[in-house]
């Protein structure tokens, strides 16, 4: 654990280290995803904090409206992971080719050390009432990389208006985000806390993914403690953008159980 971390309240998980079941189908999906596919849209950018979702659509499919831009090749099989502390959470589905496809697309930046960041969108995929053998899950099906600006430590998306016309024209849904460390540990700065409690407070399942190039692990899927990190970094009222948080439980690994990445489609959109 970085001193970082340490700082900032995070509570590890052991499900991502080297060696586990998530950590050798990543290898599998880098060694597989050998070139970056993007779609473009026109110039349609947006804004943090993230736009308000759109209704949920009411089929029970992952299918995107449009052909996916770009699919992993990948072993057949899930990976392992431990129960989820918090039972309450819906499952949240991310492609394999979600973590070796965007540290890609950022490559042109990661070398400037600049920061590069971008959406994580999909649908809510609602199988009949809300029990534990159908409760509702999400569906990453989308990585959308907007007009942003950046420096090495901060990145900020731009016109959040033209995301929002985005999302409602496909009927997505906004389930996290994620962003690059080009030469930091990998861990969640008190920015991204902020940063990422307007997403979980409109969705309790979204999810901050932070890649590390430099770092071992290189890649984090975090959430807010709920409670007590959301309440804590939602009363922060510090005025420094990076500032320490008191020593609780802030955030944690969003993958025992909630997170689960699997051999799905992604369609990359790059807006930029």
């Amino acid at each position: 654990m970085s001193s970082h971390q340490r700082t900032q309240g995070y509570v590890p998980s052991a499900v991502f280290q080297p060696g586990s079941a998530n950590g050798a189908a990543l290898d599998a999906a880098r060694a597989a995803a050998a070139s970056t596919a993007t779609v473009a849209h026109g110039p349609i950018s947006f804004a943090s904090p993230p736009p308000q979702p759109v209704p949920p659509r009411p089929q029970d499919s992952a299918a995107s409206p449009r052909a996916p831009a770009q699919q992993a090749s990948l072993p057949a099989r899930r990976p392992s992971l431990a129960a989820d502390p918090h039972p309450r959470l819906r499952t949240v589905v991310l492609p394999h080719a979600t973590l070796p496809r965007f540290p890609a697309i950022a490559s042109v930046n990661t070398v400037r050390n600049m920061e590069t960041c971008g959406l994580l969108l999909g649908w809510e995929i609602v199988k009949g009432a809300d029990t534990p053998a159908t409760r509702a899950r999400y569906v990453i099906s989308t990585l959308l990389i907007p007009k942003q600006h950046a420096t090495s430590d901060t990145c900020a998306m731009d016109e959040e208006e033209g995301v929002l016309s985005f999302t409602e024209a496909w009927g997505l849904i906004t389930i996290g985000w994620i962003h690059m460390h080009p030469s930091q540990s990998c861990f969640m700065s008190s920015v991204d806390l902020h940063t990422h409690t307007s997403f979980q407070q409109m969705l309790p399942e979204s999810i901050a993914v932070v890649c590390a190039p430099k770092s071992d692990p290189d890649f984090g899927i975090f959430r807010l403690t709920d409670p007590p990190g959301l309440q804590v970094v939602l009363k922060c009222n510090a005025k420094q953008a990076f500032h320490p948080h008191p020593d609780v439980p802030i955030y944690t690994d969003a993958d025992r159980g909630h997170v689960q990445m699997r051999d799905a489609a992604l369609e990359i959109v790059d807006l930029r």
